[in-house]
């Protein structure tokens, strides 16, 4: 199905401007004919960051049908702690629906920073790995990294520009050696309190996303979107924003991008990307948005391999440690067309 009225919408708003600064617009209600994916991850300190992380994890598959009509598939939450040494544990809070969603037993007591994605799949296995609790799961290693933003922030006028944690520079486009962030010390802290509001996704337009809380307050919250309109060429939207909380309650984008997408049989019958487009929206600094660019770079690349090509392909100040990561959930299109196929009753192709 082709992109433009139907899918991949997005409500007035700018979609990035060369400095990487603007406010973002917000995704449309899903498209007839449509499965979407939204999840919401939220991280706050645990009275301190050095302390420990809590996270308040949500999901939701919906499905509309080709009368626009919508259904909820599947949702699922859960509430976890990881200890100042990276250690998951379930949340200390059992009551009311937290107790309804416990970690596996299995995860619990692993080291949710080094291997644990390896864990995740030799947990739920290829087939459940994409799955919407292990997709939920799957985001834990990057709440670790940004929630190095709003320690930055907290910390910012207390500490020497040169004792501020920092990405490793030539770790992506926004770090490259000789440009803003690298060579300014005052970079990072004056990036996020110059952050753009983040608009509301959706509003009270369940189409759009689920029902969140509002966002804790010195936390950090990842939302997420794929949304796969099957068809003989599959049309595929994605949208990924981490936004921080200030202690006044104002939520402010720090990373936000979008993608669009086809999909299609290739030679011997594997799905492969045949059109891939990253639009960057709000990013930290000038030199952000040139990782959209590279997505080119995925143009043929089977489906089944987007996450070793991506590694392999999008690295260092050529990609964006965050664009990889909504890039990465391309692999999430067959099974997510299997399951549409099969609310539909209706044999997967």
């Amino acid at each position: 199905m082709p992109f433009g009225s139907e899918t991949g919408r997005r409500t007035p708003g700018s979609a990035g401007t060369p400095d990487g600064r603007s406010a973002p617009g917000s995704p449309a209600p899903i498209s007839r004919g449509s499965i979407r994916r939204t999840t919401t991850v939220d991280a706050r300190p645990d009275g301190t960051w050095q302390a420990g992380t809590l996270i308040d994890a949500r999901g939701r598959d919906l499905v509309a049908d080709g009368g626009g009509h919508t259904r909820e598939h599947a949702t699922h939450r859960f509430r976890a702690r990881v200890d100042q040494d990276g250690t998951l544990r379930d949340a200390d809070d059992t009551t009311g629906d937290a107790a309804d969603g416990r970690l596996p037993a299995e995860l619990v007591g692993i080291d949710s920073r080094r291997g644990f994605r390896r864990a995740l799949t030799a947990y739920f296995g290829q087939a459940g790995g994409a799955g919407l609790q292990a997709v939920l799961l799957d985001d834990l290693p990057g709440m670790r990294i940004i929630s190095g933003y709003a320690q930055v922030q907290q910390h910012a006028p207390a500490r020497p520009a040169d004792q501020r944690p920092s990405p490793v520079i030539g770790v992506c486009a926004g770090w490259a050696a000789g440009g803003t962030a690298a060579t300014s010390g005052e970079a990072l802290p004056r990036m996020l309190m110059s952050r753009p509001p983040a608009v509301d996704l959706g509003g009270a337009d369940e189409r759009v996303w689920h029902s969140d809380p509002p966002p804790p307050r010195a936390g950090m919250r990842r939302r997420r979107l794929i949304e796969v309109t099957p068809d003989t060429v599959t049309g595929v939207y994605g949208y990924f924003r981490d936004t921080y909380c200030r202690p006044d309650g104002i939520e402010v984008v720090v990373h936000e991008y979008e993608i669009t997408a086809t999909v299609a049989a290739g030679v011997g019958g594997l799905q492969v990307v045949r059109e891939l487009t990253a639009r960057p929206g709000a990013l930290p600094f000038p030199e952000c948005p040139a990782a959209a660019a590279t997505d080119v770079r995925l143009h043929g690349v089977p489906l089944g391999e987007i996450e070793p090509e991506v590694r392999l392909r999008l690295v260092g100040p050529h990609g964006c440690t965050h664009l990889n990561d909504l890039l990465r959930t391309l692999r999430l299109v067959e099974p997510m067309t299997t399951l549409f196929r099969a609310t539909r009753g209706e044999p997967n192709q």
